[in-house]
């Protein structure tokens, strides 16, 4: 694991762990310089309409930005990695336009919404990062909601399977390979826009067809690739170089200490 947690995220060694952004180096020299907060799993950390003049940075674990209806449904609108930024802020700054949540015990660094920005003018490779960031972000999230919104529940499962299970490892989707994803069945059907019920019955068609096999509540494994990726329809390579930041060019990797005025 090459992000923050690879340092403070593995209390388990035999566990498997949900590695970072490849672009995650880039936040270290502000994180350890930074106030750090540890929350459980199901902790809500940023509530809709409260302040947000900070942001938040992932050391370890995974977070969940999401939205909620009156009436009480919810959609997970995209998940944060170690190494991933959380700006919470609305087209007004200094309201928050989604909940925060924490979907397993984690680890983040917050830092002021001045002192950000102030970091990214004093360092254009910082700027850069958060730059390819986002567009990594904004294609993986379009993927998703262009099943949302046209596909079947089966597409979009096995899409947002192949999206988690890609940025987990931050490698090429493996046949055969078990990832670790911390979400239940709820929080998946959340991310697709179903029921938890619903999700369940496209797991088990899953397995009975020998596409995923589940193994326990947070490991999948991945049986045949290429019946997978139909489903989805994405060719796996050309997926993770959409949706995954690309590695840090050779000497982006350092910036001004962020606990000293620039």
């Amino acid at each position: 694991m090459d992000d923050a947690g690879a340092r403070l995220g593995q209390t388990n060694p035999h566990r498997p762990q949900p590695a970072g952004p490849r672009l995650g180096l880039f936040w270290r020299p502000i994180s350890d310089g930074l106030p750090r907060h540890r929350r459980p799993a199901g902790a809500t950390i940023q509530l809709e309409g409260d302040g947000a003049g900070r942001l938040y940075i992932v050391v370890s674990g995974w977070l969940a930005i999401t939205r909620s209806m009156t009436e009480g449904h919810r959609q997970i609108i995209d998940v944060v990695l170690p190494g991933g930024v959380v700006d919470p802020a609305s087209a007004d700054p200094c309201s928050s336009a989604v909940d925060v949540e924490a979907l397993s015990d984690v680890t983040y660094a917050t830092i002021a919404r001045q002192d950000w920005q102030r970091l990214l003018r004093a360092c254009p490779e910082w700027s850069w990062a958060q730059d390819a960031s986002g567009r990594a972000a904004m294609a993986r999230v379009s993927g998703r909601m262009l099943r949302l919104g046209r596909g079947r529940a089966d597409s979009i499962l096995a899409y947002a399977l192949c999206e988690l299970c890609l940025r987990a490892t931050q490698a090429r989707l493996q046949q055969g390979r078990t990832y670790h994803i911390p979400m239940s069945q709820r929080q998946l059907g959340e991310f697709c826009g179903l029921s938890a019920v619903h999700v369940c019955r496209v797991l088990q068609r899953f397995r009975a067809d020998g596409l995923v096999e589940r193994r326990g509540p947070s490991r999948f494994k991945i049986r045949d690739l290429a019946a997978l990726a139909d489903v989805a329809d994405i060719d796996p390579a050309i997926l993770c170089q959409q949706i995954l930041p690309p590695a840090a060019p050779i000497g982006r990797a350092a910036g001004p200490d962020p606990t000293r005025p620039v």
